[in-house]
């Protein structure tokens, strides 16, 4: 027997102000600079300027997010033998929860693995890898895109999407080092703290928990799990901004990545319910 789980989506602020904190930073600086060379007219020009800065940084943030993630990674529409199946379940899945069909990519890559990416609903794109395609029947994938379909439905995607600019870049940044290090190092705090508030140890559980929700089929999800484990799901190319988005581990490393509950434990709190 299943139930149905809900929590509390992620607000989006800490991540934004994770976003706007440099930048009003570096503009107090500025402005006291043009105080001490202009007097009161550089202050008054510093603060104007600052606060333009960080409405244009906030703006800016969102746009085209999803787009770039998506080209990050390679996806590409799906076609061929796996695109009537794939959308016929994400259609059923979707109507099913209340939620917009989400545009449907694939990746060519041999990890079985999925990702959701979208600041909105309406926006939102499941994609899956061909090594799960191959790797799953027919009711391990509807397990899958049924996780997938509760991740879009209990609203804290936008925090986990926004998170790839606000602290996943600045997160490669500081492991980079040179000078892009060397402006970021004062906000590592900051930085740690929103990569945190968005990978959470509990998040794949919970969403592991609303996907059998939606489905009604617990196996099911086990024993896509299963095969996901035997195949592996760490991609060729992972990348450490987006590791979080993914539905497993992709194998990336640096501050951006947290860690997660093993794909073993997850089948095991699976068996419980």
């Amino acid at each position: 027997m299943t139930t149905t789980v809900e929590y509390a989506p992620k607000a989006i602020r800490p991540l934004l102000l994770a976003t706007v904190v440099p930048v009003v930073s570096f503009g107090i600086i500025i402005s006291a600079v043009l105080l001490l060379a202009l007097g009161l007219l550089g202050l008054v020009l510093g603060i104007v300027g600052t606060a333009i800065a960080a409405v244009v940084r906030v703006r800016r943030l969102r746009i085209g997010l999803e787009a770039e993630v998506l080209a990050r990674i390679s996806a590409e529409p799906v076609s061929g033998p796996f695109e009537a199946r794939l959308t016929n379940l994400a259609e059923g899945l979707a109507a099913q929860r209340g939620v917009p069909v989400p545009a449907l990519r694939i990746v060519d890559d041999p990890a079985a693995n999925m990702l959701v990416v979208g600041m909105t609903p309406e926006q939102s794109a499941l994609v899956v890898t061909t090594g799960l395609l191959m790797a799953l029947d027919r009711i391990e994938l509807e397990a899958i895109v049924g996780r997938g379909i509760a991740e879009i439905r209990q609203g804290d995607l936008p925090a986990g999407t926004l998170a790839v600019r606000s602290v996943g870049r600045p997160s490669t940044s500081l492991d980079g080092g040179g000078f892009g290090a060397l402006l970021a190092r004062p906000f590592s705090g900051l930085i740690a703290a929103g990569a945190a508030y968005v990978t959470d140890a509990d998040r794949d559980l919970l969403l592991d928990q609303a996907g059998v929700a939606l489905t009604r089929y617990p196996p099911g999800l086990v024993s896509a799990l299963e095969a996901c484990e035997r195949v592996g799901t760490a991609l060729t190319r992972p990348d450490p901004t987006i590791d979080h988005l993914w539905m497993a581990a992709t194998g990336a490393e640096g501050r951006a990545v947290a860690d997660r509950p093993s794909l073993h434990l997850r089948i095991e709190a699976l068996r419980l319910l």
